[in-house]
């Protein structure tokens, strides 16, 4: 496999965090593993918030993003400490490429909940995209301890490791965590996985 092919996956694993975990995303974000202190119990949904946040994902998977974008918008000034409305239009903004928007969005999204790990990966991937790739290990890492099982954390660390840090044994353990974790076959991945092993 040729390593552009890596280059361009780093980021179209958490393009995909818009629609694996919306229902989460809503009620408060993807949560850490560790039990939730009483302190900082999530907040509640009310029936009209969900109603809208299903209108706002219809226009969204529909294609009509204008509208889905103003209806997080809404959602978000309505109830601003639910962290899932402003994770979408992060994610938006992410894959507009309005990458100072989308940081300082995502920045927003930890002052609610430090560990997310969709908002940490996320700050990742743009901090290997500007070559900040101890930043970026750093960040998938802090993603992995909230979310173990947090799948574009795990293989966006993995292209890490194997194409910008020349740590292949970690890499490789990545890799076939990344595919145990999956529910279809990742065919490309498994290209990697075989190619790696070939080259250790």
């Amino acid at each position: 496999m040729k390593s552009t092919d890596r280059r361009a996956r780093t980021s179209a694993p958490v393009r995909s965090t818009l629609m694996l975990g919306v229902t989460l995303l809503l009620l408060a974000g993807c949560a850490s593993r560790a039990p939730t202190p009483a302190t900082d119990e999530r907040p509640a949904v009310t029936p009209e918030q969900q109603a809208r946040w299903q209108e706002a994902l219809i226009l969204l998977e529909s294609g009509d993003r204008d509208q889905a974008r103003q209806r997080f918008e809404q959602l978000h000034r309505q109830a601003l400490q639910l962290s899932g409305p402003l994770v979408n239009l992060c994610v938006m903004n992410f894959e507009d490429d309005r990458t100072d928007e989308a940081e300082a969005c995502f920045g927003q999204v930890l002052t609610l909940r430090p560990e997310h790990p969709v908002a940490l990966t996320h700050l990742g991937v743009l901090a290997r995209k500007a070559g900040e790739f101890e930043r970026a290990d750093a960040l998938y890492r802090q993603a992995l301890a909230a979310d173990p099982d947090h799948a574009p954390a795990v293989l966006n660390l993995a292209i890490l490791l194997d194409m910008y840090r020349g740590e292949p044994a970690e890499a490789l353990t990545l890799y076939e965590r990344y595919l145990s974790l999956i529910p279809e076959e990742d065919p490309t991945v498994q290209n990697w996985v075989i190619d790696l092993k070939n080259r250790l």
